[in-house]
Parts: C-alpha cells; structure tokens; sequence
C-alpha cells in the first residue's frame, strides 16, 4: 500500500516516492522530496562558508538583475527598510545601501553571515521564525525558498516580518532551473516549483501575487528562475472596512442611494447596514414600495432629500441618471457615482 503525501502548494495528495526521488503533484506540477541525510544534519548550514564568488561573470550579472529589480521597487514604494532572506555575504545589500537611503538587514545561516554584518545595517543569524525586528517594508529571498522542507512554515515567518503594505520579492529556479535539464540534483534542493504551484503556496500562506516573470538568470546551472512580487492578502473584514471607508470618505455623513438595480443589489445591498443610508430611490414607479432593511423605495423629493449627497447606484445608465436629478433640480456636487467609490485611489 502506497503512502500519501499532500502536496506543500496545492495540497493536492500524491503517492509518495521513496527518498532521494521527488514526488510530482498531478495538479500543479510542484516536486517535492525529503531532506537527505546529509543536509538535514542539525548544523549543516551554518558550517558553510564562501558559498559564492563575487569575482564570477555570472556572479556580477546577477546582482546587477536584482539590483536593477529592488531599485524599481524602492523607487515606487518608497519602503525605507529591506530584509534579505538569505543574503549571503550581503553584496546585494551593499550595493542597494550605495543607492538608496535605507535599513538593510539580513537573515544568513552560514558563516557568511560575518561578512554581511561588515556591509549590512544588521545580520540575523538565526532562522526567520526567531528573528525580533520592526516590521520590513520589503522583504526579498533569491533562492532560498526551495531549501526549506516546510515552506509553509517560513512564509508564516516572513509575513510576520512584513509591514501591512509591504511588498514580497521571492525568486526559486523554474523546476530544474535550466531548459536542458528534465531534474534538479542539488541535494540541497527540496522543491522544484512551478510558476503556478508557487502562486499556489503563496495564495494559501496568504499572499496576493502582483507580478509574475520566469527567466532570470541566477547561475549558468540555474539559467531559468521564477520570480514573483506579492502582497499580503487583507482579510474579510479588512477588505470590508477599507471599502466602506472608501465611502465613507467619499460620502461624508448620511446619504442617500439613488438606482435600485443590479449594481445596487450586487455591490450596494450588502453594505446597508453598515452605512448611514437615509433613503433609496429610483424613477421606476414599479419598484416604490419595495422595502430593504429600514428604507423603502421611493420617487426623488427635493424637500425631502435635498441636505443629503447622492450616490447614483448605476455604472451603465449613471450618466443618464445625473442628467435626471440635474433637471429636478440638485446641484452636481451632491453626486456621487458608484465608480468613484470603487475605483482605485
């Protein structure tokens, strides 16, 4: 009888193989495998030392890549505090601390880690899940993640680490890592990934993917990496009060609701209860009297409803309604249109 092991991305369950062969997941492609004997002995990456060579052509293009990528993303953020899953003898840092005015940290195992304490801001020699520190505004980990046996676990970590807005860089080689080579051998190597069985474990440790690219290079046997940049995902109740704070902000006090249809009861209705709703209104004489929560539908009245502002509850005929309301009588400033509330900041 086969034994069963759940995929770590998908969570899809699959045969599993006998040490040291990877098991493939049917569903997203992910392989996975146990660590051998020899790189799972407690202490085995700490003793390691020089685990590059900053002198290498490959070595220098990338740097040159990541400094490139972390550049853009410090640029348009403006996050002023970067931590380095894996930063090795910290060239990354230093070459980013050359650039921008920021706090660069790290988390390095091996011996390495000295040599980054000379360039960096701090260096953790620790696992991520023990690390105490403020909050990061980005957090970045170039191929680190396909090492760790448990990678649900260490993204716990990080999105701990990550500030509320914060950005996530993580980079893994693309399956083996090279076109030409059907499996990755590096005993280190517990994962190979795929673009999506990565989306996947990220989406379920709570992360929202913002961009996804393959291709980058990281060593002439690791030509072909994914990279992605992700987000934490807000919760339910999150997401629900950013939005009725969006109208909030766009409707100060009570208001009124103006087009009784489908973008009402599909993106209005749900909310009534938590906003300060002081009528519903629609032209249609069909739907007055029809009652939702504490309002009944009812035909605009200028002395009735003209201290409160408007929101025009139609995306397709909203153009059409304001003309309406214009005509009765109510000043443009009081109309609000659904998409503004919506729509991105």
């Amino acid at each position: 009888m086969s034994v069963m092991s759940t995929c770590p991305c998908c969570r899809h369950e699959e045969a599993l193989q006998p040490s040291p062969a990877y098991t493939q997941c049917s569903c997203c492609g992910h392989r996975w495998r146990l660590p051998p004997e020899a790189v799972s002995s407690v202490g085995y990456y700490e003793a390691l030392v020089a685990r590059n060579d900053p002198q290498t052509p490959w070595f220098k293009r990338k740097i040159s890549d990541r400094v490139a990528q972390l550049s853009t993303l410090l640029e348009e953020s403006g996050a002023r505090r970067v931590l380095e899953i894996g930063c090795a003898e910290g060239e990354l840092g230093s070459a980013i601390k050359a650039r921008f005015a920021v706090t660069y940290d790290g988390v390095e195992l091996s011996r390495d880690g000295k040599l980054a304490k000379q360039k960096l801001d701090r260096v953790f020699q620790t696992p991520a899940s023990e690390v105490d520190s403020l909050p990061y505004e980005l957090i970045v980990s170039f191929h680190v993640l396909e090492h760790i046996a448990e990678p649900e676990q260490e993204l716990s970590s990080w999105s701990r680490l990550l500030a509320e807005n914060g950005q996530l860089l993580v980079e893994v080689p693309n399956q083996s890592g090279h076109p030409l080579l059907t499996s990755d051998h590096n005993p280190e190597h517990l994962h190979q990934f795929t673009p999506a069985s990565l989306v996947l474990l990220l989406s379920h440790c709570g992360f929202s993917c913002e961009e996804l690219s393959v291709g980058h290079y990281e060593s002439p046997l690791y030509q072909d990496s994914i990279r992605v940049i992700a987000k934490s995902l807000l919760t339910i109740n999150d997401r629900q009060e950013r939005l009725l704070a969006r109208f909030r902000e766009r409707l100060v006090g009570p208001l009124i609701v103006y087009g009784i249809g489908g973008d009402f009861h599909n993106y209005l209705a749900p909310l009534l209860d938590k906003l300060d709703v002081q009528a519903l209104l629609d032209s249609s004489p069909a739907k007055w009297g029809v009652k939702y929560g504490k309002n009944v539908v009812s035909a605009y009245d200028e002395e009735l409803h003209q201290e409160f502002p408007i929101l025009v509850c139609s995306l397709r005929f909203g153009a059409e309604i304001k003309q309406q309301l214009i005509k009765l009588g109510v000043r443009p400033q009081r109309l609000v249109e659904l998409q503004a509330v919506y729509a991105d900041d």
